[in-house]
């Protein structure tokens, strides 16, 4: 694990003091990663989305189901939340049902 890791939108956390630093050259913390960048190193990759296995197994209960699928069909169709932005497994239902919807 590097000092600091990307995070998305913009920015950097310090992993190291638990900092979410905004990339502003006038903040102390991003001029601190900038010389850390500028030694040779490299930060993290901004984490990926998981979802617990709780998560996972909310999604077998059809209520659920037919609540997440309704979510993902408005973000989606809305384009509020690009279809490659959603994790896998919540793809994978959201291409399932769409399937059956015949859509």
């Amino acid at each position: 694990m590097a000092k600091y890791e990307l995070v998305e939108g913009g920015g950097v956390r310090d992993t190291e003091e638990g900092l979410e630093i905004p990339a502003e050259l006038r903040n102390r913390h991003y001029k601190r990663y900038l010389k850390w960048l500028g030694e040779g190193n490299d930060p993290d990759p901004v984490p990926v989305n998981t979802l617990t296995n709780e998560q996972l197994l909310a999604l077998t209960d059809p209520k659920m189901i037919r609540a997440v699928d309704w979510m993902l069909q408005y973000f989606v169709t809305s384009g509020a939340i690009p279809l490659a932005d959603i994790p896998a497994p919540l793809k994978a239902l959201y291409q399932e049902r769409k399937a059956l919807r015949g859509a």
